[in-house]
């Protein structure tokens, strides 16, 4: 009876102990995507795919933590439309890079804003914890193409009517 009443007292006395033991730290969350994310501006594609304006390349690369999926890229002018390839979704692991094809088809000549300095990409990504808008700034380079490749299919005459580009 003496050795059950010892072993009771003992096991209260490390369960007693056990439970003010701090608990190790949580790990830290993964970084919001776009911490470890980057998206680059490639080069032109050439020749323009029938129908398109402007086709280019970007880089995503994703630096580290955990995969990163790229949901959506997009132009924020109504007067464009953006189709990738491949298609979206595109999950990126850490240390990978990839390479994605924007095509931008003029889908209105008269609302088309030829000169913006810095257009910018519309970028939604996601990883296991979050799912973040971001917008990406690829550069004085791809205002320039942008702005050539929409002058082409628009030419300087486009407010004389509503005319679309074919």
């Amino acid at each position: 009876m003496l050795t059950l009443a010892a072993a009771a007292a003992l096991a209260a006395a490390g369960a007693r102990v056990y439970a003010i033991l701090p608990s190790p730290p949580a790990p830290p969350p993964p970084p919001a995507p776009s911490q470890t994310v980057s998206l680059t501006y490639g080069e032109p594609v050439e020749p323009t795919p029938s129908g398109n304006a402007f086709a280019f390349t970007v880089r995503v690369r994703n630096g580290s933590g955990p995969g990163v999926t790229v949901e959506r890229i997009a132009q924020p002018s109504q007067a464009l439309s953006v189709t990738i390839q491949p298609p979206l979704p595109v999950t990126v692991a850490a240390g990978e890079v990839r390479d994605l094809v924007v095509l931008i088809r003029a889908k209105d000549c008269v609302h088309v804003a030829r000169n913006s300095g810095l257009p910018f990409l519309e970028v939604t990504l996601s990883n296991e914890i979050q799912k973040e808008d971001h917008s990406y700034i690829p550069g004085d380079r791809y205002a320039r193409d942008l702005s050539v490749a929409l002058t082409r299919a628009c030419p300087e005459d486009r407010d004389t009517g509503s005319a679309t580009p074919s």
